[in-house]
């Protein structure tokens, strides 16, 4: 679809999260999330994970509401490396006070679980093609077709190889 009438930006650049506490959640998305963090004030952090899409964490005084729906995905290639991550995540929790782990299921196309870090933020650990979700826009836009191809999965064959597949 082309939008003659609204914006155009080039580039999504960045989401946000925040927190009540910057140092924990800087140790949190360094040690435990992996990605690279630069502090850019004495209130924000910005962080990044093989990407140029940011994520800008800020400090706040008040109580994060996100939601599931308001989360982060970070991919992996296999249901075995979803699996591990949920090992570490499980083994860590008590480490990076981290509220709630889901346990891994198939939804949405993929092998995914949730964790609900100490602030209230969620990320989603997830088995993806190499590009994400890009491959969604190669798709006529229409959700029978969507939901016909078991949400976008055939549209990448071998992408994921599992003993059942």
């Amino acid at each position: 679809m082309t939008n003659e009438t609204g914006l155009k930006p080039r580039l999504l650049s960045h989401g946000t999260v925040e927190t009540n506490d910057l140092e924990a959640a800087r140790r949190f998305y360094s040690e435990f999330l992996g990605m690279e963090v630069f502090q850019t004030s004495s209130r924000s952090i910005m962080m990044r994970l093989n990407s140029t899409t940011t994520i800008a964490c800020v400090e706040s005084k008040t109580e994060n509401v996100a939601g599931i729906y308001s989360h982060f995905g970070l991919d992996f290639g296999t249901r075995e490396e979803v699996d591990a991550a949920h090992e570490i995540a499980v083994a860590q929790q008590a480490n990076y006070n981290i509220r709630k782990i889901t346990r891994p299921v198939d939804q949405h196309g993929t092998y995914s679980f949730y964790v609900i870090d100490f602030d209230g933020n969620w990320w989603e650990i997830l088995t993806n093609p190499v590009d994400g979700y890009s491959y969604v826009f190669e798709t006529p836009e229409s959700t029978e077709i969507w939901r016909d191809q078991n949400q976008g999965r055939s549209r990448r064959t071998g992408w994921e190889q599992t003993s059942d597949s």
